[in-house]
């Protein structure tokens, strides 16, 4: 069995939420003006990477990789990172702006069977449509109701 595991949500705490309070206290503007303009930007930043967070501030895109921050957990072997935004530098993961079509060049690069796989996401959105390729299970982390995939 291989664990596919959502890079943003699973492997890491939610990435949004971090990186946009990062620009808010580095820019002294209102996280919700930031959070409006940034998810505004999100299909550039997925498509062309962290440089497009410079239109909203001078020196943001060097607070990306500071937003990836690794839960402090056990997870089962072996296991890859799946994700729709680009990994920071020193993180590898199977990346493609389109989730499952990241998913897809997993399953195809360590040629596993969707069988073989199990694929975990935090957004029960996200394992509904994973379903179509592979086995996924929701991802409950720590201090959510129920003891989650992982127990």
């Amino acid at each position: 069995m291989v664990y596919l595991l959502d890079l943003s949500g699973v492997y890491c705490e939610p990435v949004e939420p971090h990186l946009i309070r990062l620009l808010a206290e580095a820019s002294g503007e209102s996280p919700f003006y930031l959070s409006q303009a940034f998810y505004e930007l999100l299909p550039r930043l997925k498509e062309e990477g962290p440089g497009v967070l410079e239109a909203l501030f001078p020196g943001a895109s060097a607070l990306y990789p500071k937003a990836f921050r690794r839960r402090a957990r056990p997870f089962p072997e072996p296991f890859l990172l799946v994700s729709d935004l680009p990994p920071p530098e020193g993180l590898r993961a199977f990346y493609h702006p389109e989730k499952l079509r990241a998913l897809a060049l997993a399953l195809e690069a360590i040629g596993a069977s969707p069988e073989e796989a199990l694929y975990l996401d935090d957004n029960p959105l996200w394992v509904e449509r994973a379903r179509a390729l592979v086995r996924a299970e929701l991802f409950l982390p720590y201090g959510v109701s129920g003891q989650g995939c992982l127990g």
